[in-house]
């Protein structure tokens, strides 16, 4: 049955006039046919249930199957079935965390769904938080289903995923089909930093009420749709009103209709629940969290040994060198280009000796050319994906005319793993997984089918990119099983994150783009991906020195930090820029190397308990009207105790600062700051507005930092606290060899910390929890000078004396004091 397109309709559009720097060119490669988003399932279509019968639901249209379930700790499953209408079950993930089990919390929430009350969540004292637009709760309209549920003004909406539009997100309504940005969307639109959808589909809203908060995860893998919009928002020309009440709505094209509803309450409580559903993030290698440099141009042997010789020679910590396609045999996947790079292996060993790792690029576009390995062995196998017809699918990518991998069959993740496998044993750090869209160029992707032609391309689309890097991952395990992958993909959808880290696509070279990748990398990171990051300083167009600075002082403590460049763009490596310039980016990327324990455990925190990383100021704060937080997206917490203000327009010299509730060090100064209130900064080119909230213990790597050298177990410990302080300040610290898997296997070391000010001295207990990793060693720093600190470690107390020294953070030298 041929499947209706009601949220995609394709187009032909001219070519702008105007040329954009380092964009149009490509866009006018890829062709100039795009699909634009502007159409979407609107109620006035279905048919919506009229009773409910026990475990079956009653419309004019069918009777459906309903199952309920109570997962625990308020999760909620709401699963429709009807065979006759969804004959397959095309998700690849399946999410079943037992919440229940050794919980000894009790329900704050109930779920009811009834013929009167339609679908409603109740607080156990009656407060519905949830509940259904009248009893229209759910309809149909063939294989389309839409779910509805009323909208009240004070609501605020966060999550879905991978958006460039505003931080919050309301009075719109967003689509879930992953795209190739610049090639099906107006280069105008992306210019502007305004265009849906994205590369990456999460259909997943976080609903905020006062400070209450609640999470709806649809569970599909087909073209979705969520809406808080009222008709008028999403029709320009509608002058005579609307019948429909403000909704929320959630549906699919086709697909089984499956909900989760997640009440928070907070919402740290309601990401934690949601990122263990869905998945917590492995622990990368410590070197992933380093700085990386890349560029569509960079090619191979000369110009890595460029790179490394540059970093090396400005004592620019840095981790990974990054290759593009340029680097491959005429654009061929697992191959490389003979003149360029002869001896990969040989390469990789030899920059791998001087701290870098190399980082090539692996597309799905397979080229059709008999003899070829690659494409005889997968057409042999038959494992890629076939048109109506029954032959190859054929798209239009960088090596030409390009068959594709059909991941939804297993054999076919075998066979690409195999590949992986050899790829990842000449040596490579790891490797970035791109057009995994998936792109097919110019040519209509729905006459791509999976499963051997039986299932329709809608049902794989949105999970292409994650089967891709499942199975690039198993690839990777099976080279080194002891060693933790790093993958880097484009795109993606719900469960994604446990296979790969993100980048947030093609972006471009503008302060627009930079404001708008604050907000964007917030709510993936809500949404289960909270390994991302942006191209800093943009992907497209020409990069002025101003903007890198700023987007480098921005994105420093981001989850992934990498440079990344168009081809024929000007050069955008730090020393290509004037010497200040160099000097302040390098400032910044130090502090993030510096800070690398801190980091590094939020990862693991990340891993164990699903904790965000990179979070809004809501996270860890209440919201109020005299300090509104939900509308801040330009500035944002790096853990419980690290907040970014930095600044975000170009001729902007003063902005004002949120500071929640207590006591803040400026890093810049030194200086402690009072919260519950706004202050105005000015702006200084040299420095960034970072603040360190009282009460942290954060764990950094003492000294200047030249290179990407690190040891987990020899820490300074800021005591983020001062003589004031009147509450205790508390830290789980955990070390390891930040490479292997041993740390699963025990081999990981685990300090408990606690500090409090008792007369004005301080007092720090360490109790060692674990020592798989050996010992570690701490050293203490203030920036009060406290006349006594008494050290207490596993029992034995002793005095430290402080020893002042000047520190750099962010602005001007200070003073603090080492205690030893």
């Amino acid at each position: 049955m041929a499947k209706r397109r009601n949220m995609r309709i394709f187009v032909h559009r001219t070519r702008p006039a105007a040329p954009v720097p380092g964009y149009l060119p490509i866009l006018q490669k890829r062709g100039p046919a795009v699909y634009l988003f502007n159409k979407y399932l609107h109620p006035a279509n279905f048919a919506f249930a009229r009773r409910i019968e026990g475990e079956r639901i009653l419309s004019d249209e069918a009777a459906f199957e309903l199952r309920t379930a109570a997962l625990g700790q308020d999760i909620y499953h709401i699963e429709i079935r009807n065979s006759a209408v969804w004959s397959r079950d095309d998700r690849t993930e399946q999410f079943c965390a037992d919440f229940a089990a050794g919980s000894q919390e009790r329900s704050m929430t109930r779920l009811e769904i009834s013929t009167q009350a339609g679908l409603a969540l109740f607080s156990h004292r009656g407060r519905p938080w949830l509940h259904a637009a009248g009893a229209h709760w759910f309809g149909t309209s063939g294989p389309a289903w839409l779910f509805r549920f009323e909208r009240t003004p004070h609501m605020r909406f966060y999550g879905l995923g991978e958006k460039h539009v505003p931080f919050e997100r309301s009075k719109r309504a967003y689509t879930f089909w992953n795209v190739d940005v610049w090639a099906d969307h107006p280069a105008e639109r992306v210019v502007q930093g305004d265009y849906d959808p994205d590369y990456i589909s999460i259909p997943y809203l976080i609903i905020k009420q006062d400070n209450t908060y609640l999470g709806l995860l649809m569970d599909c893998p087909h073209a979705g749709m969520i809406s808080v919009a009222d008709d008028a928002d999403l029709s320009g020309f509608l002058q005579a009103g609307s019948p429909y009440p403000p909704s929320i709505l959630i549906g699919a094209e086709d697909g089984i209709p499956s909900l989760y509803v997640i009440f928070g309450p907070s919402l740290a409580e309601l990401t934690r629940k949601f990122q263990r559903l869905i998945g917590t993030t492995p622990l990368p290698p410590l070197w992933a969290l380093g700085y990386h440099q890349s560029r569509w141009g960079y090619g191979g042997d000369a110009d890595l040994l460029r790179l490394a010789e540059q970093f090396q020679a400005h004592a620019f910590p840095a981790d990974g060198l990054w290759l593009d396609i340029d680097a491959m045999d005429g654009y061929r996947v697992f191959m490389f280009d003979r003149r360029r790079m002869p001896r990969p292996a040989e390469t990789a060993a030899k920059l791998a000796k001087r701290g870098f790792r190399i980082v090539p690029i692996i597309d799905p576009g397979i080229l059709r050319e008999p003899g070829y390995e690659v494409y005889d062995s997968g057409r042999q196998g038959r494992l890629f994906c076939l048109n109506p017809s029954g032959n190859e699918f054929i798209g239009m990518v960088w090596p030409g005319l390009s068959v594709f991998p059909d991941f939804s069959l297993p054999e076919t993740r075998r066979w690409w793993a195999a590949y992986a496998r050899r790829f990842l044993e000449l040596g490579f750090g790891g490797a970035w997984i791109d057009m995994n869209d998936p792109s097919t160029g110019p040519v209509d992707c729905h006459g791509m089918r999976f499963d051997r032609g039986r299932a329709e391309h809608g049902a794989y689309h949105n999970q292409y990119a994650l089967l891709m890097a499942r199975a690039t991952r198993e690839g990777f395990k099976a080279a080194n099983p002891d060693r933790r992958p790093f993958l880097l993909s484009r795109s993606g959808c719900t469960g994604s994150q446990r296979y790969a880290a993100h980048w947030t696509g093609d972006n471009f070279s503008s302060y627009r783009h930079l404001q708008r990748s604050i907000g964007k990398s917030l709510n993936l990171g809500l949404s289960g991906i909270p390994f991302n990051g942006p191209d800093v300083g943009g992907f497209g167009g020409d990069c002025g020195e101003d903007l890198l600075i700023d987007w480098v002082k921005a994105a420093c403590l981001f989850p992934f930090l990498r440079n990344h460049a168009v081809r024929g763009s000007r050069d955008q490596e730090p020393w290509a820029y004037s010497r200040e310039a160099l000097r302040i980016m390098r400032r910044f990327v130090r502090l993030r190397y510096t800070l690398l324990p801190y980091l590094y455990n939020l990862f693991v925190e990340q891993e164990l308990s699903g904790e965000a990383i990179l979070r809004p100021l809501f996270y860890d704060f209440a919201d109020s009207k005299a300090l509104a937080l939900g509308e801040l997206d330009d500035q944002f917490m790096v853990g419980p105790f690290l907040m970014q203000a930095p600044f975000l327009t170009e001729w902007q010299q003063t902005r004002r600062v949120t500071l929640p509730a207590g006591r803040w060090l400026r890093a810049d100064t030194g200086h402690w700051c009072e919260g519950g209130r706004r202050m105005i900064v000015k702006r200084d080119r040299r420095t960034s507005p970072l603040f360190v909230r009282e009460g942290g213990l954060i764990a950094f790597q003492p000294g200047p930092r030249r290179d990407n050298r690190s040891n987990l177990n020899d820490i300074g410990l800021l005591c983020c606290v001062s003589r004031r302080f009147s509450g205790a300040a508390h830290c789980l610290y955990r070390a390891d060899d930040g490479l292997s898997m041993d740390y699963t296997r025990g081999e990981r070391s685990e300090v408990a910390m606690h500090a409090r000010v008792v007369q004005k001295d301080l007092h720090l207990r360490l109790v060692t929890r674990r020592t798989g990793f050996g010992a570690i060693r701490i050293t203490p720093f203030t920036v009060d000078p406290f006349p006594r600190l008494f050290m207490q470690q596993d029992g034995k107390r002793r005095e430290l004396y402080a020893h002042p020294q000047r520190i750099r953070l962010t602005g001007q030298p200070f003073t603090w004091y080492g205690w030893r």
